[in-house]
């Protein structure tokens, strides 16, 4: 889950392709076990790694051919993620306020799905839900799709 496109925002920079995961060796991704609190952590560090604008380590975690749904309707691939990312880098963004998803586990997929709140640049609270969709191949968990939806204010 990261904030994304609703921030102005959800990436470019390092590599615009996504790593084989045996070239990534970033220490978030170390010690993956096919459990919920992995997928909690992770996508703990993916939010992290958006507001960041480390595209590296999205590079690392989302599958080539991931796609996702914008908060705005809109199907966006890889590229555009790291797009979006990349533009947080060195902005030094605060965390928005992140509950523990809910993960649902199946074999070799898991769907982490629940909400944030946050405040625009102009101060002004948001609301989304999200799931994120990752398959765990090669000893760890990689996103292959992710959806947002804004939540209307008041609801």
């Amino acid at each position: 889950m990261r904030v994304g496109l609703l921030v102005p925002v959800l990436l470019f920079g390092g590599g615009l392709l996504a790593q084989s995961p045996s070239k990534c060796s970033r220490p978030e991704l170390a010690g993956q076990t096919k459990d919920a609190a992995t997928v909690v952590r992770l996508e703990r560090e993916w939010s992290a790694a958006f507001m960041r604008g480390d595209t590296d380590f999205e590079a690392c975690l989302l599958l080539p051919e991931y796609q996702e749904i914008t908060s705005h309707g809109k199907v966006d691939d890889l590229s555009a993620e790291l797009a979006h990312a990349a533009k947080n880098k060195g902005k030094n963004l605060p965390m928005p306020e992140f509950h523990a998803p809910t993960v649902l586990l199946r074999d070799d997929v898991a769907v982490a799905h629940g909400d944030v709140h946050y405040k625009d640049a102009a101060g002004k609270d948001h609301e989304m839900q999200y799931a994120d969709f990752y398959h765990w191949e090669n000893g760890g968990w990689r996103v292959f799709f992710a959806q947002q939806t804004s939540v209307p204010s008041g609801s």
